[in-house]
């Protein structure tokens, strides 16, 4: 890692304290003059209160915020200036988790284009996984995970007599754990 090299970093933050933290690192671009951006992915959600409809900003990934800086200057936001930020790592490394600038750029277009339409998977969804359908009409539906062409489907197996498949969106699927 060059030392001034800025990278982009995965950061965690305590419950429902991502705003408290965009305004701290606003705070620190500001007033201590440090070379640092980030990126907080957000949408509007509107609430019907009793009266009224309130339309509010949320996360779009709960407790995860991305701050482009270098090294040095990521450790001190947490460290030296007190901003609640915990790293990831990087599981193979044992290091800091540098997400690389092009599928940066790419997640930041995807999610200013249309935050709404982008089905968010913390789980790799792969051929053969065992599913459950929870959404529309074949909700409950279990079976195995199966691509062709690009879309998917859910397999149906009857042992020793026939498969079945459906195509499903794969927003509409979870992952059974064994």
């Amino acid at each position: 890692m060059a030392e001034q090299q800025k990278y982009w970093f995965a950061a965690r933050t305590r419950d429902k304290q991502e705003f408290t933290v965009r305004k701290s690192l606003d705070r620190l671009k500001s007033e201590e003059h440090l070379d640092l951006d980030y990126y907080l992915p957000t949408r509007f959600v509107v609430s019907q209160l009793k009266y009224r409809r309130k339309r509010s900003e949320v996360p779009v990934i709960r407790n995860l915020v991305f701050v482009h800086s270098t090294k040095q200057t990521a450790c001190d936001i947490s460290n030296i200036y007190n901003v609640p930020l915990f790293y990831m790592k990087d599981l193979s490394t044992h290091s800091m988790l540098v997400v690389p600038d092009k599928q940066m750029e790419d997640f930041m277009f995807v999610m200013d284009l249309n935050p709404d339409g982008v089905s968010l998977d913390s789980e790799m969804l792969t051929v053969g996984h065992k599913v459950k359908v929870i959404k529309g009409e074949l909700s409950g539906i279990e079976g195995e995970v199966a691509v062709e062409a690009n879309k998917t489907y859910v397999v149906i197996r009857i042992k020793d007599l026939l498969t079945a498949s459906v195509k499903v969106p794969k927003s509409y699927l979870k992952i059974i754990k064994d």
